[in-house]
């Protein structure tokens, strides 16, 4: 995967220096930052008595409001609800750090009764948004392959040979998922237990690994139930070193830039002072510096802009490279969050086609800025389950529902397994975002007490319908969907 490295041209900078504007200390490029994005910054639409919220008020000024999801000892999961004018009303889940806020307005009673309850009407929409790596609390110890950095979360424990920066990105990644997890799927209980997830920064450690196991395969991570341990790996550590010395050259660049334009005060003055002594008049000169101010002015933009945009192809650069890594660890992990929290409690089974649905909706979702939207109907998957449906043999619902691991066995090289992986998804994504059958009172009665019903018996009660009448709704809207 090639990286963007901006160079510059010394002399270039210098002659653009001896014209820098007058007016350019005061014309910032960009303005003010502004971290959240714009989408976020809609005013809230409505009567205020309407609505109640939960406010989080942090050391630097930030104001949040919204709901509080859960309130932990080392992190607050709070929804950011936004009411825009004329839009539909969604939510950001951001993780907050106990120690940053500086006052906690809660609901109380009725009030954040509602507020619950509407909240649940659209939370499979929220946007989930990734925490700070400087956050992140690492250390080293010895591990199952020699020294790992190692992190322990209220979920799970982190193991990796990457180096620090490269484990710092995976496990923000890791608790994102597990935060979207908890979105759509709430957990059974809150306790740890034992997970572990084992990230190698090499694909030759990986392969290792799976050979002192017996294994072979190709796929670059896997769930071992037996060992409660999710693996994966990937070529982390290298394609680390080469985007840090592109970071470090771009950013060498840019330092250059800005002392340019810190010390244009003096350099402008000393022109001017040229032009004087050669008996230019007061006109030429301001005319003079007027178009040179403005080349110099253009530069410096373009400069500017081309290393933003260097910086963001190289950030879509490790997403590209490490994309498919990250993409199985997010099926592979929610196996696990199903194992560990959702059906830890005797008497509730996590029926198989839905567990490789669910898996494939958090396989698919898609990083937008440091939000993860899982929301979005995975196109490929889409238009190849669209085809199949028009085909001369599409799959029942009552297929999909008695399928058994051996119907999903090896889908890399297996048309069949394919295709019920493929329908898994489309009744999974269909039930979640477009019937909101997961809402947390169905899913519980339907994980629970499995042995009393056959799986046609519990899929009709998920539905509340006959299965026969659902399939034909399914496909009519699978058919009509269309990719956001």
């Amino acid at each position: 995967m090639r990286l963007v490295v901006i160079v510059s041209s010394h002399s270039l900078i210098l002659a653009l220096a001896a014209v820098l504007s007058a007016h350019l200390s005061a014309a910032a490029p960009n303005g003010a930052s502004n971290d959240r994005p714009a989408a976020d910054q809609a005013e809230p639409a409505g009567n205020a008595v309407e609505w109640t919220f939960d406010v989080l008020e942090l050391q630097d000024g930030t104001r949040y409001q919204g709901l509080v999801l859960a309130d932990r000892e080392a992190e607050i999961d709070f929804a950011e609800i936004f009411r825009p004018p004329g839009k539909p009303m969604f939510a950001v889940i951001r993780p907050v750090v106990p120690g940053q806020v500086a006052k906690k307005t809660l609901t109380s009673g009725a009030d954040r009764d509602r507020l619950a309850a509407r909240f649940q009407q659209f939370r499979n929409r929220a946007r989930i948004e990734a925490g700070r790596m400087e956050n992140v609390t690492l250390r080293k110890a010895a591990g199952e392959a020699g020294q790992f950095w190692t992190y322990e979360g209220p979920w799970f424990r982190l193991e990796s040979t990457a180096d620090e920066t490269m484990v710092r990105r995976c496990v923000v990644r890791a608790e994102q998922i597990f935060r979207a997890y908890r979105q759509l799927l709430p957990p059974a209980h809150q306790q740890r237990t034992g997970l572990r997830l084992l990230i190698f920064g090499s694909t030759d450690e990986y392969q290792r690994h799976l050979s002192e196991y017996g294994l072979t395969f190709a796929s670059p991570a896997w769930f071992s139930q037996a060992r409660n341990l999710v693996v994966a790996g990937g070529e982390l550590n290298s394609f680390n070193r080469r985007l840090q010395q592109t970071q470090s050259q771009n950013e060498e660049v840019r330092r250059q830039y800005k002392m340019l334009r810190s010390s244009f005060s003096s350099r402008l003055a000393a022109v001017i002072d040229q032009m004087k002594q050669r008996g230019y008049t007061s006109a030429q000169i301001e005319q003079e510096v007027k178009l040179r101010s403005a080349a110099w002015q253009r530069e410096y933009d373009e400069a500017l802009s081309r290393l933003d945009l260097a910086a963001a192809q190289n950030e879509a650069a490790f997403a590209k490279v490490t994309g498919q890594m990250f993409a199985q660890l997010y099926h592979e992990a929610f196996h696990a969050y199903v194992e560990n929290y959702v059906c830890a409690e005797d008497g509730r089974a996590f029926p198989l086609w839905l567990n490789e649905g669910m898996a494939q909706i958090f396989e698919t979702g898609q990083i937008e800025a440091d939000s993860l939207r899982i929301d979005a109907p995975d196109r490929k998957r889409l238009a190849e389950l669209k085809n199949d449906l028009r085909g001369e043999r599409p799959l029942t619902i009552q297929e999909i529902l008695l399928a058994d691991e051996q119907r999903f066995l090896n889908p890399a090289s297996n048309r069949s397994a394919q295709r019920y992986y493929l329908y898994s998804w489309g009744l999974a994504y269909y039930l979640v975002f477009d019937q909101n059958r997961f809402r947390p009172d169905v899913l519980d009665a339907f994980l629970r007490n499995a042995d009393d019903f056959g799986p046609a018996a519990r899929f009709t009660r998920l539905v509340d319908m006959p299965i026969a009448k659902f399939e034909r709704l399914w496909r009519e809207a699978v058919l009509a969907m269309r990719p956001f």
